[in-house]
């Protein structure tokens, strides 16, 4: 079931008392999906995958990549540590990344994460290839 399909934008101001994804504007190119809506009966570790794409207007969020993630699984009320999120390259055909969070410090809305990334696993390749047609803003080439 898809959650959101479309581009995704901040514009660097709060008035939630939660942080902004960035203090400057800018935009990705999101699709989130819900992949336990169709498998009821199998309990999954991680129900929900991001596919993110940048969508070069305004800021990059390249240096604070975790700040996104964080606003994108409060702004849907997602689980931050049941999301797959996939970064997706539009300039290089089918390279993908995956974020690894691991949470540093904090309670509550205050939480700082490091965030490292690695190669997609062919699994989730073959899991991301099944969704990627219904991204209309990610392109992976070809």
């Amino acid at each position: 079931m898809i959650i959101f399909n479309g581009k995704f934008t901040w514009d660097g101001k709060t008035d939630t008392g939660n942080k902004p994804v960035s203090w400057w504007p800018g935009s990705q190119y999101l699709t989130i999906v819900d992949i336990s809506a169709e498998k009821t009966d199998v309990v999954m570790l991680k129900p929900f995958i991001v596919l993110a794409s940048d969508a070069r207007e305004a800021y990059s969020i390249h240096k604070r990549y975790q700040d996104l993630i964080v606003g994108v699984c409060r702004e849907f009320d997602l689980d931050i540590q049941k999301v797959l999120w996939v970064r997706c390259n539009r300039d290089v055909e089918n390279e993908m990344k995956v974020a690894v969070l691991k949470l540093l410090t904090g309670k509550g809305p205050y939480r700082v994460f490091d965030l490292k990334w690695r190669a997609v696993m062919p699994n989730e390749r073959k899991l991301v290839d099944s969704i990627l047609p219904l991204s209309s803003g990610l392109k992976t080439g070809g």
